[in-house]
Order: structure tokens, then sequence, then C-alpha cells
């Protein structure tokens, strides 16, 4: 006997748990069997991740081999340092550190250079909103990040517990 549509129809409502009722016709009353599955309900808001996105300015001065740490930037998943020049020197140095976890609650990140070594940063953010581009509030003097910066300076390992305010990094 050839399969018809229709019963094809009926194989997978009845697959899903869906019964007609009682002397009903098809297309009429439908109703959930007891035993229907239930399914997980639908996002209401679309999932977004946390923008952190910007540059963030040490509260205090952070010397790491000589030079001024002057800011960390921050894109999606990647961040890069800044170094202001040594005594004497005009140049400053930009130092990659490559892809890093930022979360609000999660700020780790590793970079190495000829000019530093390897130095690391691990951290929270403060404010767990993020999209810090859209909420001028955030500007200014404002705290939001707090981080520790460890490298190898030169009486050993240095660890120092920093502060970073906030500020705009276009390009991104």
């Amino acid at each position: 006997m050839p399969v018809r549509s229709s019963h094809l129809v009926l194989l997978c409502l009845a697959s899903a748990g869906i019964a007609w009722g009682s002397g009903s016709q098809p297309g009429r009353e439908l109703r959930a069997s007891s035993a229907a599955p239930t399914l997980a309900p639908a996002l209401t808001r679309q999932q977004k991740w946390f923008d952190a996105r910007g540059r963030y300015y040490p509260t205090r001065d952070v010397m790491v081999k000589g030079r001024h740490f002057d800011y960390l930037a921050l894109s999606v998943h990647y961040a890069s340092i800044e170094l202001g020049p040594l005594s004497g020197d005009t140049g400053t140095v930009s130092i990659d550190c490559g892809r890093s976890t930022i979360t609000p609650d999660t700020l780790r990140v590793s970079c190495a250079g000829d000019a530093i070594g390897t130095l690391t940063m691990t951290g929270a953010f403060l404010d767990k909103k993020g999209d810090f581009a859209n909420r001028p509030e955030i500007t200014g003097d404002k705290v939001i990040l707090e981080a520790t910066v460890t490298y190898k300076g030169p009486s050993g390992m240095q660890s120092v517990p920093v502060q970073f305010t906030w500020g705009l990094l276009t390009g991104l």
C-alpha cells in the first residue's frame, strides 16, 4: 500500500505526542496527550555578549621594567598594552597580548614581549553591565576594573593590585 502524505502527517503528530480528540476530524480539534514532550521556553530576549571594548587607564603609576604602564586596550576577545618610554627614550611600546578571557567576572590577559618579558593581568569588572561606550556615566574617574598585574621585576616576581578607569578606544 502506498504511503499517503496524510498518513505521514498523522505518524509525525502521533510520534510527537499529539492525538486527535475523540470523534474529531483531522484539522479540527487537536489536544496534547499526557505523554507529550515539553519544550524549553523560547528565549524572550537576545543573548548579549559582555562588551568591554575600550582603553583602561590605571588610577596609579605602575612601572614595568622601567616603563610606565599607560593603558590596557580591550577589544571583543583580544587585549594589548601600551607602555611609556624608558628614561631618555621617546618611543612607547605596544604589546599585543592575543586572545584573552574577558567576561564580567573574569579578566585574564597574558602578554609577552622583549621589553617586558611576560606580564599577566587577572581581575574582574566592578560594573557587570558592560557596553561602556554607550553609557556616559562610565567615563571619568569611575573605577571599572580591578586587576593584579604580575611580571618579573629586578627582584623576582612582582604583583601589583591596580584599579582602572575606562576610556573610549576608536576603531574596535
